[in-house]
């Protein structure tokens, strides 16, 4: 399986942002979604980017669209049938309907979450509404995957439930030619954030996330992780395009 990065674009935030109680000069946030290829050369697609109006709402610059950046890798959108959704907020799961042929992978508790029992938090502003509406269609259509924990997607690839940043945060365990690689999306926006166990500001179950580090750090012993967010991440990916990068296989 090969795996790669494609980086949407990129913003600054206040460094207590992305780690809670910190204090410090502002941070670079690179915003990627993950196209999984397999021996069946059909994409699995971790998380979807967004669009060009809800990157400029949350100060995100530099964006590419996410269709554009598939093409460079010789896929259409509609060539899509499975997508794992590591979270439902707005910078991970957007414009559903750009993938007419996918089922999306989704843990339960934060569908549950973000359409009933978090209606009316303040938390639900970090979701693109329009895309939360969709949900409702797309389990009509047999399209949505409501899972409850830890679940096989694919023969190399499994998302493992640890909560935390929102009650259904997952990560992703995909077995590679680079070896293990663990898609820690936002379970840990940034290396720093599991080197010193702290959170960003954005919680909503400070023990659960504390046991997500704990997980990403056991599931990476025989393998490499790779976080949410981090720029720096992008030196340790081989360059494919402009924007594109994979996952470098083991020598």
């Amino acid at each position: 399986m090969e795996i790669f990065a494609c980086i949407v674009g990129r913003s600054q935030r206040q460094r207590h942002y992305m780690f809670h109680l910190a204090h410090g000069d502002d941070v670079t946030l690179v915003y990627p979604f993950w196209v999984a290829v397999g021996a069946s050369r059909k994409p699995i697609l971790i998380d979807t980017g967004f669009a060009a109006d809800v990157a400029h709402a949350h100060g995100v610059t530099s964006y590419a669209d996410p269709g554009d950046l598939l093409k460079l890798l010789g896929f259409a959108p509609a060539d899509v049938e499975t997508i794992v959704i590591s979270h439902l907020h707005y910078d991970h799961f957007g414009v559903p309907e750009r993938f007419p042929n996918a089922a999306f992978a989704v843990q339960h508790e934060d569908v549950d979450y973000y359409t009933k029992r978090g209606l009316n938090h303040p938390a639900r502003a970090l979701a693109d509404a329009k895309s939360l509406d969709a949900l409702a269609d797309l389990r009509s259509a047999g399209r949505l995957r409501v899972l409850h924990g830890d679940t096989t997607i694919a023969p190399e690839l499994r998302v493992v439930h640890v909560g935390g940043h929102t009650p259904g945060m997952q990560i992703v365990v995909c077995e590679s030619g680079a070896g293990r690689v663990v898609l820690a999306c936002d379970a840990s926006h940034f290396y720093e954030n599991l080197e010193t166990h702290t959170p960003t500001a954005l919680i909503h179950n400070y023990e659960d996330y504390e046991r997500g580090f704990d997980t990403i750090s056991q599931l990476a012993a025989t393998g490499t992780w790779l976080p949410g967010h981090d720029p720096h991440m992008l030196d340790r990916l081989e360059r494919v395009e402009q924007n594109v990068y994979r996952v470098p296989k083991r020598s």
